[in-house]
């Protein structure tokens, strides 16, 4: 098959890396493959101008603005700058083909809009995308066009079903690398540690996960925290003393992240999916989970960890301190119920179920 993927620019989210993982595969058995994303945006002349001025009163001239890159600098699909800096895609910009596929709520226009030769059109909806940061009276509208939804959690399912009447979406979820993603089997440790991702974004519920660790550390007041996140820590959002924390680690440094946590948590207060909790599995973690995303999908209350009501720091904290004072047994029965269920959701099967879907199959 022909397929393109409508994407934004490379970067290092989430949502970006599963692009770049379903892309690099489809190319590697063997079908043609491209991603298209808008042109570099360029700054606009009084911005130009003032930067200019900032950098000459500071004594330097000024750099263009570098571009950080992301998860497409690490595959080798063909990546096409479109003619524009926006998501107004031409059909020019698109090369003709068997499949055209939306992956966030801008480029669902284009997609719609695109002729046959282009192929058929398709939307990846990694997250429900109506947010009080974007114009979400348009971004709502994207799940109305005639594009065939593929959603990466049933979770999103539902929401296309209750909230858009369509319930004919085909699930595709997320895989993981186990081959990368991986520790061997191990004990709990005699000093309790918990992980989880760092971000100023109120949507990941770091605070909420703050507040909870500061309820444990009320019963395990020698609980060890391991964080790690895309940005600096913030003096309005701390970690407790003595946490360790990394700052954009390199890949190969995450596993040994997870493995060094006998439970990793997630307080966010939405998601589509939430990647670090199967990777976390798949190193042996149990989870305590806000009921977001694929929680329901990957956590078996009691058996490999809990999902509690969004924002309840309260009882983050108490199922924490009930899985970190578990018998030394009890938790590595946990431990490996994570790592059996991480072990059914390999991208190979997330591959098998998308390419099916393309080639409507499914």
């Amino acid at each position: 098959m022909r397929i393109t993927f409508l994407s934004p620019r490379s970067n290092l989210s989430g949502g970006l890396r599963v692009i770049a993982i379903h892309a690099q595969m489809l190319q590697d058995r063997g079908h043609e493959v491209t991603i298209v994303t808008p042109a570099r945006r360029q700054a606009g002349t009084k911005t130009q101008a003032k930067a200019w001025a900032k950098s000459l009163i500071r004594g330097r001239v000024p750099e263009r603005e570098p571009d950080i890159g992301g998860h497409f600098d690490q595959i080798t699909v063909p990546v096409v700058e479109a003619q524009r800096d926006d998501f107004l895609f031409d059909e020019k910009d698109i090369p003709d083909g068997d499949a055209v596929v939306a992956t966030w709520w801008e480029t669902a226009f284009s997609a719609a809009a695109m002729p046959p030769s282009k192929g058929r059109p398709f939307y990846l909806i990694q997250h429900h995308e109506v947010h009080d940061f974007l114009p979400w009276q348009i971004s709502r509208s994207t799940y109305f066009l005639p594009l065939k939804h593929l959603v990466v959690s049933n979770w999103l399912a539902r929401v296309m079903t209750k909230t858009y009447g369509r319930d004919d979406a085909v699930l595709v979820p997320n895989g993981v690398d186990l081959s990368h993603f991986t520790a061997p089997p191990r004990d709990k440790q005699d000093q309790p540690t918990v992980g989880l991702l760092y971000s100023t974004n109120a949507i990941k519920g770091t605070r909420t996960l703050l507040q909870a660790i500061e309820q444990i550390r009320a019963d395990v007041p020698n609980l060890r925290v391991r964080a790690f996140g895309a940005e600096p820590l913030s003096d309005d959002l701390p970690l407790p003393p003595g946490s360790d924390y990394l700052c954009r680690p390199e890949q190969d440094q995450i596993p040994a992240l997870y493995a060094g946590c006998d439970l990793f948590l997630c307080g966010s207060t939405s998601e589509g999916y939430f990647l670090p909790l199967l990777e976390a599995m798949a190193c042996g973690c149990p989870l305590v989970s806000t009921d977001v995303g694929a929680a329901r999908d990957l956590i078996t209350p009691g058996v490999n960890g809990a999902i509690v009501d969004v924002g309840d720091a309260k009882s983050i904290a108490d199922h924490a301190k009930s899985i970190l004072t578990a018998t030394p047994s009890d938790w590595q029965a946990m431990s490996q119920a994570s790592r059996a269920v991480a072990a059914v959701h390999t991208w190979d099967h997330a591959c098998d179920r998308l390419e099916a879907a393309l080639a409507g199959m499914s």
